[in-house]
């Protein structure tokens, strides 16, 4: 037989036929892997491809590491075998593919992916594949633009751009910092965004990503320009990001304005709820008991029952759609939807409800408003219930006729049952009624009136008996008790559990039921014995006993049938749940409660606060004592340890390992705890004790001690004496005179400032001067300064001293001229020096060898210059505007207080800027250990506590002197604080409002506080640029240098009011470059000015010049380089462009002018800009004031900035 003819099969892998197969195939291919494999080919990563034999093509690919693949031709039909993962037609033999089609001269059409390199033919690209990487590729290119060679690093660079890229194709277009890392270039993520997340998120469009090196590159560089990065030499040639900065630009535009459609568009449609187009759902119950499901359409139309689908449709019902419902419907419509995600509307299909449906239905008591009787009025049930009664049967000896009767004595006939559980109903006359069970029969035997458990259960259903039977009957109280007990268990889930057994037991007769998961049940062994005929009829009172098994759901009691007894686990909020539980149990019930138990139902253990103080060990210590604070406890049987646990419980329920459940009670009545009295009057409370469960002690002086001296009278009379006589001695001690050198006449209250301070420097006490602003607290400085002089001066001549005093002020760099100045002037024979960086290098301070000198540093010195400043013995050391160490974790805080000095003292104005701790700051320089400790200090002190204002005063009263103008100097000029509210219109507007857009969408979905520090940054951020707007548009970018300015243009109106009347005007803004933009609108108007910021060197020639020249008209400061330190008193108006947040900055920037000296009334106008977060600042402003005010005028307290102020700001 011959073989037949076959068609000649075509194996050469170059013929024309082969190649159109092989672009086929390719086309074939999906469309993501031909997508990444045109990109692999268009990059240059298939590194070589031939064809050692006519019927497959070999080829290297460059991805993430090099594969193999072969091509194979097949009866005119490719496939390909790869040594990746995916191993046929993947993305790598496709790439080989078209390299393969490039040698052989064939069109390869993949320009959407082509990288922008010079134009070339695929065959001359196929060809310099084998020898050229994107690096030698691009090299002549940027040699040719820089004119000169790359350098190794740079070539590398070149590289790792290349291998980026391929890094990103690979990772479908995905780049993560990783990897922008990892291949040799910089990125900072953006903070709250997690590093795995793709860096640049929606910097382009999904489906047109970077499509070759230089494209992806321009993305890189312009996060190298918003992290103010330097571009690489090599690749500023070709980088210009100004299209992607656009195209970024629109984008998230874009993205703002979809946010903003979705949360102010319409809710999206839903599919349609299957109560929509009702408004009324009822329950009718059928005369034969059954349950009727009835809906109408509307208020006037009749009611109907709904087909089979509506209970279909009821499954995907959610509780929002009976919402529209009144609450009875809408809780039957939850009933119903109940039993149809159960299966049960197959069930439904005909009229009237399965059985079992209707009573979970009526079980719902929040439906029954919903329910009605077949005669159409509303469900309810009767209040007597339907009673069993029974009568001797006339035609069977020993039995019993049982019956229902009604209320009035009707019988009851064949009523339906409509619900059995948990209680049974039952419908008669048209009404519901509550009943006992359905009997099985309507005959009982007379035997079963001896059967205790028919009997009671008969009973307490309302049996009426016979007459003559009744009289038979005895009536035995079952006396329940309530027996509990905790257990630990032993697995590896370590748990407490609740035991409790329920029981009621009588005496005569010996017997005992016991509340088990199916009711009352006889107690084995315990049963009453059967009745004989001459035995009275028994009936067992279950009433008490019945009322306290009622209750075992509330406390959510599960039975145990295996160990005959109601458990439940141990919560947190046990003692309290327990409490509330055994408060519902009936009053006859008798609880016999575990140890541990027993705890929770006795009276809490009572504590009061009882103190001690002891002198003080060592020299240098004299009138100082340790008041110990501690609490003493009723229960003397339990341990330190235990104490601690129930006193750091605060008044909670702690259990204890040896005593159970106790809680420890705090007496606060001064009657029952005179110690915690004493101690509010001392600044103090037991609140250490309390937090750390440990006696604490606070170190006082005699003179605090002195006035709660009967608090200790009964524990230690000698300490009483001795606090009486040294606060007597120290009272005693004459004032200070005033040094004869003093150049200046003080005011009364400057007088008693510098016998203040005499007095703390005598006992060897720091203190603080918080005088408001300009009352005048240098010269009083400068007085006590030369008292300690004369001091020193005197002392020598009997201790043999040869230095002469040495005082060392440190204050801000604006003040340092005033402090040379005005000792020069009230203090002469104190010598002022400036420091200066060469008095660094010597070793003796400097200063003339035989007279008292100053050293005057800026806070900065001292910061950098810390050793040699600790390295010298001062005399005194004086902190002028303090408030530059409230922190007291700051550098120059720590510094200051590690100054070594005989005396010190704090000067401002603003004691308290922001929060409480400002002050622990100010003390822990000036007298260290008066507040204690730090974390103390916040316990003692905290914001949310009402009276910490108040005792914090009590606290420092004797170390600190505050006076305000009101107080002292009446005779000061009336000063006047006033708003000018613009109105930002046009271009500022619409500026203001999208970034007000931008900052409330950075709080969307932040709920708490500790959510809002991932966002904080930004939002800080946005609100700074938000009150710039409000200034002027050019505060944020030089784009808007044109945009007019409603604050601007108010300004200059005012101001040229001013100088027609010949007024001077202070303009204080918080912003340099916004005195940067006046300045010109002040040129052009022709108005004189002067300006000061904290770049200005020639301080003190500036305002010499304001005060004595009337021409200058205008002087413009930067609020924190000019807000303290100067004296402006020849202007008598105040413009602050800007509000700040703290109000304490903005009151020393008015008391420039507003101090002693001023003659003229001072006005102080605030620029606000209208519907603008200035106007919320002004609101937080007189909070913040507020504080500051409450330590030392003791006023009420304040907190800001947390998520509810930052939203309130925002809205």
């Amino acid at each position: 037989m011959s073989a037949k003819p076959r068609q000649p099969v075509m194996r050469s892998v170059k013929t024309p036929e082969a190649l159109r197969a092989l672009r086929m195939w390719i086309d074939s291919l999906d469309a993501t892997k031909r997508d990444q494999g045109e990109t692999l080919y268009a990059n240059l990563q298939v590194e070589d491809v031939w064809a050692d034999a006519d019927h497959y093509v070999e080829a290297k690919v460059n991805d993430d590491e090099q594969y193999a693949v072969k091509l194979f031709l097949t009866r005119g039909k490719w496939d390909s075998r790869c040594t990746c993962d995916v191993r046929v037609n993947c993305k790598h033999g496709c790439a080989a593919g078209l390299a393969w089609l490039a040698d052989i001269d064939v069109p390869v059409n993949v320009d959407d992916h082509a990288p922008t390199a010079p134009a070339t033919t695929a065959k001359s690209a196929r060809t310099a594949q084998k020898k050229t990487s994107f690096r030698n590729q691009w090299t002549p290119t940027l040699v040719e633009k820089l004119g000169r060679s790359l350098t190794e690093t740079e070539g590398r660079q070149l590289a790792n751009l290349a291998a980026l890229f391929a890094e990103f194709v690979q990772s479908h277009h995905m780049l993560y910092p990783g990897a922008i890392v990892r291949h040799g270039f910089e990125h900072t993520p953006t903070p709250g965004v997690p590093d795995y997340a793709p860096a640049f998120a929606d910097w382009w469009e999904h489906g047109h990503p970077p499509a070759d090196p230089w494209e992806l590159w321009q993305f890189i560089a312009y996060d190298y320009e918003l992290a103010g990065r330097e571009i690489p030499a090599i690749f500023r040639p070709l980088t210009d990001t100004r299209a992607v900065h656009a195209a970024i630009h629109d984008r998230l535009v874009q993205k703002e304005l979809t946010l903003w459609h979705k949360a102010l568009d319409p809710a999206v449609s839903i599919a349609p709820s299957p109560t929509a187009d009702i408004a009324g759902l009822r329950a009718r119950i059928t005369p034969a008991g059954g349950l009727v499901i009835e809906v109408r359409a509307s208020n006037d139309r009749p009611w109907k029952i709904p087909a089979h689908k509506w209970f279909k449709a009821l499954r995907s019902a959610r509780p929002a759609d009976f919402e529209h419902l009144p609450a009875a419907e809408a809780a039957l419509g939850g009933a119903l939807t109940a039993e149809c995600l159960g299966g049960m509307y197959d069930l439904f299909s005909q009229p009237p409800l399965p059985a079992d449906a209707a009573r979970n239905i009526l079980r719902t008591t929040a439906a029954r408003g919903a329910v009605i009787l077949p005669n159409g009025k509303p469900f309810a049930v009767e209040a007597e219930p339907l009673v069993p009664e029974a009568t001797l049967s006339s035609t069977v000896r020993d039995q019993l006729d049982l019956r229902l009767v009604a209320p009035d004595g009707r019988t009851v006939m064949k009523a339906p049952v409509i619900m059995q559980h948990p209680e049974t109903l039952y419908l008669f006359d048209g009404r519901v009624w509550r009943g006992p069970p359905p009997a099985p029969s309507s005959q009982l035997p007379t035997s079963a009136l001896g059967d205790a458990r028919i009997m009671s259960r008969l009973r307490a259903a309302g049996l009426r008996l016979p007459s003559a039977l009744e009289v038979k009957v005895r009536r035995v109280p079952l006396r329940p008790v309530l027996k509990c007990w905790l257990s630990e268990t032993t697995s590896e889930y370590e748990a407490v559990h609740f035991h409790a057994q329920l029981t009621a037991s009588a005496e005569q007769p010996r017997c005992e039921q016991q509340w088990t998961g199916s009711g009352w049940q006889w107690a084995k062994n315990l049963t009453p014995s059967p009745r004989t005929p001459d035995d009275p009829l028994i009936e067992f009172d279950l009433g008490v006993a019945e009322a306290a098994s009622a209750r075992f759901t509330q406390f959510r009691l599960v039975w145990q049938n295996d160990t005959g007894e109601w458990t439940r686990y141990i919560s947190k909020n046990f003692p309290d749940e327990f409490l509330s539980w055994h408060a519902s149990l009936p009053p006859g019930l008798a609880i016999d409660a575990s140890l541990e138990l027993a705890g929770l139902l006795g009276p809490p253990l009572r504590a009061s606060v009882e103190i001690s103080a002891a002198p003080v060990d060592g020299s240098g210590h004299r009138d100082w004592f340790d008041l110990t604070v501690a609490l003493r406890v009723e229960d003397t049987t339990l341990s330190a340890d235990e104490l601690a646990l129930l006193l750091k419980a605060r008044g909670k329920w702690v259990r204890l390992a040896k005593h159970g459940w106790r809680r420890l009670e705090l007496d606060h009545s001064a009657e029952g705890n005179p110690g915690a009295a004493a101690l509010a009057r001392l600044g103090l409370h037991a609140e250490d004790v309390i937090a750390g469960g440990r006696p604490t002690t606070h170190r006082l002086h005699a003179i605090q001690l002195a006035a709660e001296a009967e608090s200790f009278a009964a524990r230690d009379s000698a300490l009483v004496r001795r606090l009486r006589e040294r606060a007597a001695a120290i009272i005693a001690m004459p004032p200070a005179e005033l040094p004869g050198s003093l150049r200046a006449t003080l005011r009364p209250y400057q007088l008693e400032g510098f016998q203040f301070l005499s007095h703390l420097s005598t006992h060897s006490f720091g203190g603080v001067l918080a005088d408001d602003m300009g009352l005048g607290k240098t010269v009083q400085a400068l007085a006590w300064l030369l008292h300690l002089a004369e001091m020193t001066s005197e002392q020598a001549k009997t201790n043999g001293r040869t230095t002469p005093f040495r005082a060392l002020i440190v204050c801000p760099k604006s003040v340092m001229h005033g402090w040379l100045t005005e000792t020069e002037r009230f203090a002469p024979t104190l010598t002022a020096l400036a420091f200066a960086p060469t008095h660094a290098y010597a070793r003796r301070m400097p200063g003339p060898p035989d007279k008292p000198a100053l050293l005057v540093v800026n806070y900065t010195q001292l910061r950098l210059q810390p050793d040699w400043f600790k390295s010298h013995a001062w005399d005194a050391v004086v902190l002028d505007e303090a408030q530059f160490i409230k922190n007291p974790s700051s550098q120059t805080a720590i510094i200051a207080r590690s100054l070594g000095t005989s005396h010190r003292l704090a000067l401002t104005g603003t004691p308290i800027e922001n929060r409480l701790l400002d002050l622990w700051s100010l003390f822990a320089f000036a007298q260290p250990g008066l507040l204690g400790a730090q974390a103390s200090f916040k316990r003692q002190y905290p914001v949310e506590d009402e009276t910490s204002t108040s005792r914090l005063h009590q606290r420092v009263r004797h170390f600190l002197l505050r006076r305000t103008k009101a107080q002292v100097a009446p005779e000061l000029p009336q000063r006047t604080e006033d708003e000018i509210v613009v109105d930002l219109e046009g271009p500022q507007r619409v500026l203001y409002d999208a970034e007000l857009k931008r900052a409330r969408a950075q709080l969307l979905g932040i709920e708490t506080n500790k959510a809002l520090d991932g966002v904080r940054f930004n939002v800080l951020a946005s609100l700074l640029r938000l009150r710039q707007i409000s200034c002027h548009g050019a505060l944020i970018s030089d784009a808007h240098a044109n945009m007019p300015s409603a604050k601007l243009d108010a300004l200059l109106e005012r101001v040229e009011e001013l100088r027609d009347e010949g007024q001077q005007v202070l303009v204080f803004s918080q912003f340099v470059s916004l005195l940067e933009l006046i300045r010109p609108r002040l040129a052009a108007a022709a108005i004189p000015y002067l300006m000061l910021t904290g770049q200005t060197e020639n301080r003190a020639e500036l305002v010499e010049k304001f005060q004595s020249d009337k021409t200058q008209t205008v002087f413009l400061l930067s609020l924190k380089a000019a807000g303290f330190g100067l004296n402006l008193t020849a202007a008598s108006y105040v413009i602050l462009c800007d509000p700040w947040w703290n109000p304490a900055v903005e009151a020393q920037a008015i008391d420039r002018t507003h101090r002693i000296g001023q003659t003229q009334p001072v006005v102080a106008y605030r620029l606000v800009a209208a519907d603008t977060v200035e106007q919320k600042i002004l609101a937080m402003q007189r909070e913040k004031s507020a504080l500051a005010n409450a330590v030392v005028q003791e006023d009420s307290l304040a907190n800001v900035l947390d998520l509810d102020s930052l939203r309130q700001i925002l809205s």
